[in-house]
């Protein structure tokens, strides 16, 4: 009798491990994520995660830069659309204003909270940095090639860098997370959220 053959082992793939670490956590929050259900769904055994991400920490450091840069892109690519397809000033500034509303909702203050907990995550692990390095100087190469693509339309202000102007926009966006922490809020505070932040346009960006 000749004896069985094993089976070949194949690679982990870990970019479809990350992948759904993402959406466990988006769908049961970082407290609820077990490694266990990585484990049943993907047949990778524990020593295999760990090799890779040194511990559940790490795992759950990679599903978070997943949302990361989910998050971002879904945004980024909205503002990319508006700006190639807008035919006036009057419709680019409506529809910023339509984008301002849904970015800004409070049902979003997990996205950015998520965000929040990757940047956290950086402090004293630099390879975690490097990777968040990448991914935001990539997103912001996007999102300053929509504000040249603006400009070049005729329909943004050239005073100030592109780039700084997408720093900007970024921030603006993620600190719109201490609002989640706020009980004092005035009933139309979305309404007066997303009027300031069209003032602030109007200033800075959008073309007279």
């Amino acid at each position: 009798m000749s004896p069985r053959k094993r089976r070949p082992r194949t690679a982990p793939d870990f970019k479809t491990i990350e992948e759904l670490t993402a959406n466990l956590i988006a769908a049961n929050g970082e407290s609820g994520f077990r490694i266990e259900e990585i484990q049943r769904s993907t047949n990778v055994s524990k020593s295999s995660l760990y090799g890779k991400y040194g511990g559940r920490d790490g795992l759950v450091a990679a599903g978070l830069l997943v949302l990361y840069e989910r998050h971002y892109r879904e945004t980024i690519g909205v503002i990319d659309e508006v700006v190639r397809t807008a035919q006036s000033r009057e419709e680019l500034i409506s529809r910023f204003r339509q984008l301002t509303i849904y970015v800004a909702t409070l049902r979003r203050s997990t996205e950015r909270l998520h965000r929040a907990a990757v940047l956290a995550g950086t402090v004293a692990r630099p390879e975690l940095r490097a990777k968040v390095v990448e991914l935001q100087t990539a997103m912001m190469d996007d999102l300053a090639r929509s504000i040249d693509l603006a400009r070049v339309r005729g329909f943004t202000k050239s005073r100030y860098s592109s780039r700084v102007l997408a720093n900007f926009i970024s921030a603006v966006t993620f600190g719109r997370v201490l609002t989640e922490f706020d009980s004092g809020l005035p009933d139309d505070e979305l309404e007066q959220w997303t009027q300031v932040i069209m003032d602030v346009l109007d200033r800075i960006l959008i073309a007279d």
